[in-house]
């Protein structure tokens, strides 16, 4: 069963003993983060209601914390994400998969989301990949996460490199569900 990954006003006003009224009331104060649907829904991204009954002393649900794989895809082609969480998905692994299209995306995503496998494109617009691969292995919260470093055929050199900033494993693109199943078993993550 897929954890879910982002919640309505109702469902968190649940969390915290609140009504929906006092969640919306919240947000519109940037007490709570939200983001919007493309149907003007309000949303809240389930790291970040964590860490708002974190930082309120609010007792977090069981079914919010259950145990799953936490997989962070960083790449700036949207398609890319799309599958490696299409792939996990279809796996029979309990995974909690998130993505980030852009450098300030993925610290955020990083240091809230605290990811055992971050999949990391080397050729992020505007910033230096293998930078970013030393910084998340340089984490004190995360001294076991695994990097998988995606590079083009033609970045051979970039992939290397990757491996000595602290990459447990590089994948090429483009890939396949079975390339991804090998990097993962590399890793220790066997799917089926």
């Amino acid at each position: 069963m897929e954890m879910k990954q982002s919640y309505s006003t109702s469902e968190v006003a649940k969390y915290c003993h609140v009504t929906a009224d006092t969640i919306r009331k919240w947000a519109e104060a940037g007490r709570i983060h939200v983001f919007k649907t493309p149907g003007g829904h309000r949303r809240i991204r389930r790291e970040d209601l964590i860490q708002f009954l974190r930082e309120n002393n609010i007792p977090i649900h069981g079914d919010l914390n259950s145990a799953g794989l936490r997989v962070l895809v960083i790449d700036s082609e949207p398609s890319v994400v799309a599958v490696v969480r299409r792939f996990l998905e279809r796996s029979r692994g309990n995974f909690q998969i998130e993505g980030a299209l852009d450098g300030f995306d993925a610290g955020r995503q990083v240091s809230a989301f605290l990811p055992d496998v971050v999949f990391l494109d080397l050729r992020l617009p505007g910033v230096d990949g293998l930078d970013v691969c030393r910084r998340i292995k340089e984490l004190p919260d995360l001294p076991n996460v695994r990097i998988v470093a995606i590079a083009a055929p033609e970045d051979r050199d970039l992939a290397a490199r990757a491996l000595e900033y602290g990459a447990a494993v590089t994948l090429g693109k483009p890939f396949t569900p079975d390339d991804l199943r090998r990097v993962l078993a590399r890793v220790g993550i066997e799917v089926s």
